[in-house]
């Protein structure tokens, strides 16, 4: 069945209600206070059944101080009936609606030329020239136009067929991946409970659906769904509908509050937006102006935040409560004081982050979103994100959900894990980045097998991109990767050592040989800056041991020869499982105690020897070299 949601506006008292109860047989004005000043004060609901489909007809409040009324209903509207009377003609508010339903986007409208029967039939020429004199000035000067009297008749059965022809036209509703529902009334139904009534945006929603109320981020769940007074299982995007909830008071459920499918974000104080101004507004918008916002069923003020550079609509709203909105959406501005409509913003990024005015990337992520360019924003948002940008973001700036935006992206975008997206480019970049920052390390220190693992923490990528990066080169046998080391596999330090460096490290190696298990005399060699690096070039290379005195926090350094003497030693004198203690193996390797605490922990930690409490004993049936691992 084809819907079609249709706002009708216009001035004050230029019989809009009239209208739509000589259409629908509705009175529209429900409220008392409405009844009794023959003025309507919020929205009115009703609608035309055709054998084509339905039109839903909101009647918007045309009197000036209820404007917020009138966006409210205008804002899920898919086309407009703009209702002026042949009498008065286009007055001011008429002109504001009509600004405000351009805005939003509405584009099909019909013109309504009401209160016939008051207008005498030589003036009927001179009226309607006048009126269209003005609109032609206006986005809707191409819209049918159909005189009519809400109390003779008159043009209302030529009204319900231009009417039923919306129902052929492409009537889009505002585009959104997740259903959307701003609430415009909740009540108490008795017998019933809580129900809230709004135009559905978005996409559809059944009665199986668990949604969230937002700002509260309550889940709720549907106990049934009604439109235009029948039960429904599911309700299209863009009619009007009641939904009756479970477990929420309707106390608790403010005006402007929304409710929605989950995954469409959380509540936000930071909108990013392109501005559009109305062409003959002459306030200029000033930077950290405060400024109304008027969108859905909500009303909010923000300070503007005006992007400096590139084209000068962008801006990023700042409230000062959490507000619900999605990516597409539009606002209306308005001036604080005098109350008047500036423009409208549209919403490009809903959950922003606070950001600077100069920020020029973020200003490509904002030019992105406004073509609407899947990869254009994946790529923008991923170079302001230091090489990555997580998945949902994406999905959620280009307006699509997530599985659609995989698919819409080229073969240029890789995922790093479940929420991470990078770009060949940067994979690429940050790639060379590391592998320079390797190399440069490995030329200023050529003595070295392995550079620290802080010299590839580069700022300029994020750690993500990095960690990715750095696993595939390790993949690919580029990198060499142990603790908190790395290294080129082609670096090879004793390749490059000079004649007379390799003499020095013979050296050293001939005096650890000797020193055996004791510590090494301090004129075994000369301790310099290049005999102190070709030490820890025998250590890297598995010639040397280093071990760890925890109780004096001392290094010690011995040759691996000696400590497989040691453990030979230690096998002969304690053999098979005879235990030994600290003291006695001291006793036997003939050292200190400095040295023998640190030593039987190495053993341990290599599962040459078991500790039990205050004694050891040496694995059985292992040979010192199975054992003796570095």
């Amino acid at each position: 069945m084809k819907t079609c949601c249709t706002v009708v506006i216009g001035h004050v008292d230029h019989g809009k209600t009239s209208l739509v109860r000589a259409l629908t047989g509705t009175d529209t004005d429900r409220l008392p206070e409405e009844k009794a000043r023959g003025l309507s004060i919020t929205n009115g609901f009703a609608y035309c059944t055709y054998d084509s489909g339905i039109i839903d007809l909101v009647d918007a409040p045309g009197h000036k101080d209820f404007i917020q009324a009138m966006i409210s209903g205008a804002s899920g509207a898919q086309a407009a009936l703009i209702v002026i009377s042949l009498v008065d003609g286009v007055c001011e508010q008429t002109l504001e609606h009509l600004r405000i339903a351009a805005l939003l986007g509405i584009s099909q409208a019909i013109i309504a030329i009401t209160k016939a029967d008051t207008c005498p039939s030589n003036d009927r020429p001179k009226q309607l020239a006048k009126i269209k004199a003005t609109l032609s000035q206006t986005p809707y000067a191409k819209a049918p136009l159909i005189v009519c009297s809400a109390q003779s008749g008159e043009g209302i059965e030529v009204l319900n067929r231009a009417l039923e022809n919306l129902l052929q036209r492409s009537c889009l509703n505002v585009s959104s991946p997740y259903s959307f529902l701003p609430i415009d009334r909740s009540f108490n139904l008795t017998g019933k409970g809580t129900v809230v009534t709004g135009t559905l945006l978005g996409q559809a929603i059944t009665s199986d659906d668990r949604l969230v109320l937002q700002p509260q981020g309550r889940e709720v769940s549907i106990r049934s769904l009604q439109s235009r007074g029948s039960t429904r299982d599911h309700v299209q995007p863009g009619e009007r509908m009641a939904a009756n909830l479970r477990g929420i008071n309707p106390n608790d459920i403010a005006r402007g509050s929304v409710l929605c499918t989950q995954g469409l974000g959380a509540p936000t104080q930071n909108v990013d937006v392109h501005l559009e101004i109305l062409p003959k507004q002459t306030r200029r918008l000033k930077h950290m102006q405060d400024v109304r916002i008027l969108f859905g069923a909500s009303s909010a003020v923000a300070q503007l935040r005006l992007f400096k550079g590139g084209n000068q609509g962008f801006a990023q709203l700042r409230f000062s409560k959490p507000v619900v909105c999605f990516a597409g959406q539009v606002g209306i501005l308005r001036c604080l004081s005098p109350s008047e409509t500036i423009g409208k913003a549209v919403f490009l990024d809903p959950q922003a982050i606070p950001t600077g005015s100069g920020d020029r990337e973020r200003l490509n992520v904002l030019e992105a979103a406004q073509k609407g360019d899947p990869n254009a924003i994946a790529d923008a948002l991923i170079k302001q994100g230091n090489g990555v940008a997580k998945a949902h973001n994406i999905a959620k700036v280009a307006r699509l959900r997530l599985d659609d935006l995989l698919t819409a992206l080229s073969s240029n975008f890789q995922n790093l894990n479940d929420d991470y997206l990078s770009s060949q480019e940067q994979i690429e970049s940050a790639k060379e980045a590391v592998l320079q920052a390797i190399a440069q390390y490995h030329d200023a220190h050529p003595l070295r097998s392995s550079a620290p693992r802080k010299v590839i923490d580069l700022r300029s990528f994020a750690q993500w991109l990095l960690n990715h990066v750095e696993d595939k080169l390790v993949a690919d046998g580029i990198l060499l990767k142990q603790a908190n080391k790395v290294a080129l596999v082609s670096h090879n330090p004793m390749k490059l050592i000079s004649d007379a460096q390799r003499r020095v490290l013979d050296e050293i190696e001939t005096a650890y040989q000797r020193a055996g298990i004791n510590e090494l005399a301090l004129e075994a060699f000369p301790k310099n800056d290049e005999t102190a690096e070709l030490t820890q070039l025998l250590i890297e290379t598995k010639r040397l041991t280093l071990l760890h005195n925890v109780a004096l926090n001392q290094f010690l350094i011995f040759h691996v020869d000696a400590i497989t003497d040691a453990a030979d030693t230690l096998n002969a004198v304690f053999p098979e499982t005879h235990t030994f203690t600290t003291s006695q193996a001291r006793v036997a390797l003939g050292t200190s105690r400095k040295i023998i605490v640190p030593l039987l922990e190495h053993f341990d930690a290599h599962g040459m020897t078991v500790r039990d409490k205050d004694t050891r004993y040496v694995v059985p049936m292992k040979t010192v070299s199975q054992n003796h691992g570095t």
